[in-house]
This record gives structure tokens, sequence and C-alpha cells, in this order.
């Protein structure tokens, strides 16, 4: 497997790095704040903000803009980052409208269209965040076109144009490795999504980057990826990850004893709580045992061996607030 000499490097401190604590500072007050939700057009907007043919949302999930602030009403929930859903994939309108009408307590990660040229991506990219508001950007690899071997990686030229640009405007990407951190588009001879995230930051190390979801790795059924993703987190420190969404990846559900707390200590020692984030994955965390409530939760923190009020505080809303409301 490939790697980098800086990855070489951090996996050796890596090994030795397993008492290290990184202090934080954050504030005994930091506001509660979701780093990972979606919302959609509930169906009587769909005449204003049509789905894209062939992505339309499950009927049984409630996903307004309505539904969301009332459901961060009831839990307690200050401010939270939409990020762009597949169900509107380019058309960003009704995340937008979210935005103008809430510019308080809600910020927008729009998606990247990495079917437009270089020049058009870009473009786009600007006018969403100077027009229309938005402070970060996804990268979801399984939008990225493939050659006629069937073979595809994000680190081709507009996705560097793109992760160049980001740097420049200070979003921050969020990388979506549905399939996990070692899957490749289309298979060998393609990079891994690891090899791409490591190649587009060692180009351009001015971007932030965030890793959703655990990086969608479980430790115990994928310790390579496990190791490889926190080798990352160690060698770069431009890296993010949102501890979000562990009906994801774990196996065991609610309140996720298989996983949670283990990667989530395994992360605080090598990164720290101030590069880690909570997160929901709204709506679809309204389907897990539990619910909203129990998701963005102190309690589920405090099940992590040794932490911290000051740890607790930053991944709850510290974290995500300076770096998505603070900009």
């Amino acid at each position: 497997v490939w790697m980098s000499w800086r990855l070489i490097q951090a996996a050796t401190r890596y090994r030795c790095c397993h008492t290290r604590r990184t202090t934080t500072t954050t504030r005994a007050m930091s506001p509660v704040v979701d780093s990972h939700l979606h919302v959609w057009a509930g169906k009587e907007e769909t005449a204003s903000f049509p789905y894209e043919p062939g992505r339309e949302p499950p009927e049984s999930l409630a996903a307004s803009t309505d539904h969301l602030l009332k459901t961060m009403d009831l839990c307690k929930v200050d401010k939270a980052m939409i990020v762009q859903p597949i169900n509107h994939l380019y058309d960003h309108r009704y995340v937008s409208a979210a935005l103008r009408s809430h510019p308080q307590r809600l910020r927008g990660m729009l998606l990247a269209n990495p079917t437009a040229t270089p020049e058009e991506a870009v473009l786009e990219l600007k006018r969403l965040v100077s027009d229309e508001g938005f402070s970060g950007v996804r990268f979801n690899p399984y939008l990225w076109p493939v050659n006629e071997e069937g073979l595809g990686t994000m680190n081709d030229e507009v996705g560097r144009a793109l992760f160049d640009a980001c740097g420049t405007l200070s979003l921050p990407v969020g990388f979506m490795f549905f399939q996990g951190i070692l899957h490749r588009l289309g298979g060998e001879p393609a990079p891994t999504h690891a090899d791409d995230a490591v190649a587009l930051m060692e180009s351009f190390p001015d971007t932030k980057v965030i890793f959703d979801h655990f990086g969608f790795t479980n430790k115990f059924e994928s310790p390579e990826a496990w190791r490889r993703l926190l080798q990352i987190c160690d060698a770069f420190p431009q890296v993010y990850v949102k501890v979000s969404a562990p009906f994801r990846v774990s196996k065991n559900g609610y309140p996720y004893d298989d996983i949670f707390a283990q990667q989530l200590n395994e992360l605080l020692r090598v990164v720290g709580a101030e590069r880690l984030m909570i997160g929901s994955d709204f709506p679809f965390v309204q389907e897990q045992e539990g619910g909203y409530a129990s998701h963005i939760s102190r309690e589920l923190l405090a099940k992590v061996n040794g932490i911290t009020e000051s740890d607790v505080n930053a991944i709850m809303g510290g974290t995500a607030d300076k770096l998505f409301f603070k900009v």
C-alpha cells in the first residue's frame, strides 16, 4: 500500500502516542452545534424545489427546514451545519433559502460538481459562497466520472481546481467516503479514497479537511482502514473528524457500545477535541433508537474513558462553532 513519507513518520508517531492528549481551551459555555445534517423540501414544497429525478427521498423521513428547527429547539441545539442533500443534487436553492432565513443558526456545505469543467466548477463554487452564503464544500467521490477502464479519482483536474479554491476561500472540504477510506473507484489500480485525500492535502495544504462519520470506519471490522485514518489525522493538522452518525459504523445500535467510546478515545489521543465534532446525520437519525436527542448528547460522550469537561464542550459545539461560524 502506497504511503507518503509524511504518513510513514505519522505511523511511527502514532505507535508512541497512545498516552498523549492535546489540551483544549474551549470555553465552558460553548454553544451546542450539530456539525452534520441534511434538509430537503417537504412534499408541499416540491413544486418550488423539485427533487433530482431518481433521487427522491423516502416518504417516511421528514426533513424540511421547519421540522429541523423545531427538532433543534426541542433538543436545545443552538446551531447546525446543513450538508447539501443528494436529493436536490446540484440545485442548492432549498438549502440557500434556509441559510438566508436563519443566518445566525445555520451554515451550509455545498456539493461540489465534478462533472463540470474545472473553470465552471470553481465559478459555481464561488457563486454559491458569495451569493448564497455557503461556507463549506462536500466532496462525494461517487459523483466523480470514471475513465474508459471504469477507474476514477478525485485527484483529477477538476478535483484539484476545486480543492485549491477551497483553500483560497477558507472553505473546509468534507469527504463523504461512504464505502470506506480504502475503497477504490472502479477497483485497482485506482487510488484509494485515502490516497486521494492525502495527495490533495499535500498539494494544497491550506485547505482544511473533514472526514465524515468516523471516516465510515469500524476499527474492529476494518483495522487497516482505522490505522490509516489515525495516521492521516496525525500527519495533517488541517484534518478534522466528525464523530457523527455512529449508526453508520456500529453493529450493535444505540448506545453503540461496540465502537463509539473506543474510537472516540483513540481520536482524542491522536488529534485532540479541538478537531472533533459531534453530528446527528438528521433526518436519518430519526429512524434510530434514541432519536435526535440521544445522538447530540453529553451522555453519549460521557461514556468515553478519561474525557474531560473541556473535551466535551469542544466536541459538543466549540470546534464546529469555531470552524463554521467564526470564520
